[in-house]
């Protein structure tokens, strides 16, 4: 059975007043008795994120970072409007409970949810899963993503989200222009791929649906004592409606294989590149097949995929060039930037594929049947 994560003590003076906070929620949420305890998820995304203990009820608590702006990608207001929209109709969605928005409470906007137990699998507890409990995930995730992307969007309170006319040509300015604010003076020229990715947009129809723009292994929750049952999708703070392929294609730009060059396995956070799990052809195959549709875009949305996280690491890298931040782990993420490029480059010009010995259909198959496939390595788009 894998440990589901365990939450830390907050640290004085983080909280400014507990107290206040504890009876704010007791007269907002009913059931959640005495005593109030707090405890602080260490992993996880930007935002912060805590525990709420109370009666034996267990509550999540997403709070802005000090000094975060509405308008940033820490919008509490936002994900809270998102997964208040979608839980009803994608029920892997957490149920939202409560929004405040008085700074006096807690400092910030913040946002309550009911707790879903369940283990995250991040590339150093993956070592506890079999190799069919790998694959199984990864089947899952792809049927999962489709499933989210089948959901109708044409009511009320789905349909005002976002705006998916021109979502593709949007993303691909807007990262381009995100690149431009971020660069540095180690930052590479990316004018072949910005020039490629604006002249060789899809000329199939483009698709709208409710996008996460973030699905991939540790946004995933999944039972602690079946490992291959996922039970919630987390942090929907980037979900709008858009291109589901774009969609696709950020998954699986997280998705290392065997044949991927060694700086890039390097940076895998999902341990997709273990005997059993497809490769990215074969699970971008099994979407379509799933979501009944064709697509020849592999290639373009890969591409747009990698270069997309190449400029979420160069921001990063950005900031902490400019004093904008201190992390230490922002220091050589132009490193980070170049290997990602890379990745993009390869989409956009592939090598020649060498003959397979078996096809990404029949690698599919073989995962589901829990055996490895005759060949690891897929093709490239």
């Amino acid at each position: 059975m894998l440990k589901i994560d365990r939450p830390y003590p907050v640290e004085p003076g983080e909280i400014p007043d507990p107290d206040r906070l504890g009876r704010y929620l007791q007269g907002a949420i009913k059931g959640l008795g005495c005593p109030i305890e707090f405890f602080k998820f260490q992993a996880g995304n930007s935002n912060l994120t805590y525990l709420v203990r109370g009666g034996g009820r267990e509550l999540v608590l997403k709070r802005e970072p000090p000094g975060a702006k509405a308008k940033s990608a820490h919008d509490m207001r936002r994900e809270h409007r998102v997964i208040s929209a979608v839980h009803d109709v994608y029920p892997l969605a957490p149920q939202p409970l409560l929004l405040c928005e008085d700074p006096e409470v807690i400092g910030g906007t913040f946002f309550v949810m009911e707790r879903v137990p369940g283990v995250i699998v991040r590339q150093t507890s993956a070592a506890e899963l079999s190799d069919a409990q790998a694959g199984a995930q990864f089947q899952r995730l792809i049927i999962a993503l489709a499933e989210l992307h089948s959901v109708s969007i044409e009511a009320e309170p789905l349909a005002s989200l976002g705006r998916p006319a021109g979502y593709r040509l949007r993303q691909v300015q807007g990262w381009i222009n995100r690149l431009a604010d971020a660069r540095t003076q180690e930052t590479p020229d990316t004018g072949d791929l910005e020039t490629w990715l604006l002249a060789n947009q899809p000329e199939e129809h483009e698709r709208a649906a409710l996008v996460h723009n973030d699905f991939k292994l540790d946004n995933l929750a999944w039972d602690s004592a079946d490992p291959t049952r996922l039970v919630a999708v987390l942090d929907w703070e980037m979900a709008t409606l858009g291109d589901p392929l774009m969609d696709l294609g950020v998954t699986l730009s997280f998705w290392a294989q065997e044949d991927d060059p060694p700086g890039f396995r390097a940076l895998r956070s999902m341990p997709s590149d273990r005997p059993g799990v497809p490769g990215r052809e074969v699970a971008w195959l099994r979407y379509l097949e799933r979501r009944s549709e064709r697509s020849q875009a592999l290639a373009y949305y890969l591409t747009f995929a990698f270069y997309r996280r190449a400029v979420i690491e160069q921001q990063k890298f950005a900031r902490y060039r400019s004093g904008q931040s201190a992390d230490p782990r922002f220091a050589e993420l132009n490193g980070d930037v170049i290997v990602l490029l890379d990745m993009a480059r390869r989409q956009m010009a592939p090598e020649g594929s060498e003959s397979q010995s078996s096809s990404p259909e029949d690698a599919w198959r073989a995962s589901e049947s829990g055996r490895p496939p005759s060949s690891s390595a897929s093709p490239r788009p």
